[in-house]
């Protein structure tokens, strides 16, 4: 979830840090996890924790979710309300946080948005999210992603040396922090939002991708719930023909054709926005100082972008016996076509039984672009009955480039 634009009330302006007072350069050196292509790492709130935050450049603001607020007391000092990428408007209190942490870099007290985070928890699969980190932590120094290591990097300014075979991309903030960078797709050239939080590879916004037909330079394409973040996000999902970061080519990424009618999504200015599916397979450094973000092919720079392929959004189930609800079916896709319907719910997906602990490990079964079948045990009114599920590529499949 991120926040692109807030509105806060009784708290007398923007959100905003102090910065922390330090005696010599620092470098931290941390674990970084990538869950559901979201870049995961600790913080601690108020001297406890840590706490476990999504990193993410499109956030104007860093927040705390209504479990962790209430946990550590937090007070209020407003309300507010803001947008993220889905079409619902979000409303929101503001608590008071002494210290926001990661490592050594404090980015000092701030009054940020609290987050009801159980419905992404339950659309995404997510097991635990305390909060985001937004735009104030990357003013405190650069930090270094490294997706293929698992590892984040915070440097002081002054000690960090990007790697010897780093590409610069120069980048400007928009209004709402974000970075904005010129890249190009089937050739086009435009400017693009850097968004860690983006779960996609490439999203495309309408205003673009319909000016420019792009949706009929792809291939098939498919229309289907591909994200939440304030509401459900559907678009067309396709498969890029081209796409590059400057001069820096991408392999062919999945690339999501926004159908949202409002959110962050909706924008006129830029094309779209770059997501982690991309980011992911560089070592990224942003330099908000200098307005400079990094970039070197990491290990994991050609593997294959998958898409799913069983045409349907599995997510937590509600409370009761576990397994899996179907969230959303693809017109005549493979679920579709063995009769699965939204409400139902996967109980056993090949050998794994279907719940909280094996969802990510379904859903990349459901990718395997080698796998025919696969056997799965559904659950509804009427009883439990079994499915032979026939996956197949909807969308043009992965291929290494020249």
């Amino acid at each position: 979830m991120r926040l692109a634009r807030l509105a806060l009330l009784g708290v007398g302006g923007a959100v905003a840090g102090s910065a922390f007072a330090y005696q010599t350069p620092r470098t931290e050196v941390l674990p970084l996890s990538i869950v559901d292509n979201r870049p995961f790492i600790t913080a601690t709130v108020d001297a406890k924790g840590p706490f476990s935050f999504i990193l993410d450049t499109g956030s104007s603001s860093s927040t705390v979710s209504t479990a962790l607020a209430a946990k550590l007391k937090l007070v209020p000092t407003g309300a507010g309300t803001g947008t993220g990428a889905g079409e619902q408007q979000l409303a929101f209190s503001i608590v008071h946080v002494s210290d926001l942490s990661v490592g050594s870099f404090s980015v000092g007290a701030l009054d940020i948005p609290t987050m009801d985070t159980s419905q992404l928890d339950r659309v995404i699969g997510f097991q635990h999210v305390d909060g985001v980190l937004g735009s104030e932590i990357f003013h405190q120094g650069v930090l270094t992603l490294d997706a293929a290591k698992g590892q984040l990097t915070l440097q002081d300014e002054g000690r960090f040396r990007p790697a010897a075979h780093a590409i610069p991309i120069p980048f400007s903030l928009d209004e709402n922090d974000m970075p904005v960078v010129k890249a190009s797709v089937a050739g086009i050239a435009a400017m693009f939002q850097i968004d860690t939080g983006d779960r996609f590879s490439l999203t495309l916004f309408g205003d673009f991708w319909r000016a420019h037909r792009l949706d009929r330079q792809m291939g098939a394409t498919i229309e289907a719930m591909t994200g939440y973040g304030g509401g459900p996000i559907r678009g067309k999902v396709a498969r890029s023909t081209s796409f590059a970061i400057g001069a820096l080519a991408v392999p062919a990424p999945v690339t999501r054709l926004s159908l949202q009618k409002a959110g962050a999504f909706t924008r006129a200015d830029r094309a779209g926005s770059i997501g982690m599916g991309i980011l992911k397979r560089f070592t990224v450094s942003f330099d908000y100082g200098r307005r400079v973000m990094w970039l070197s092919k990491n290990a994991g720079f050609d593997a294959p972008d998958l898409y799913d392929r069983s045409g349907m959004w599995l997510g937590l189930a509600r409370p009761g016996p576990g397994g899996l609800q179907v969230m959303d079916v693809t017109a005549n896709g493979p679920a579709a076509k063995a009769g699965i319907r939204v409400g139902d719910v996967v109980v056993k997906a090949g050998d794994l039984p279907a719940g909280a602990a094996t969802l990510f490990r379904i859903r990349a079964m459901l990718q395997q672009p080698r796998r025919l079948t696969v056997p799965i045990v559904v659950s509804r009114a009427g009883g439990d009955r079994p499915v032979s599920l026939v996956l197949q590529d909807l969308i043009p499949p992965w291929q290494r480039n020249p």
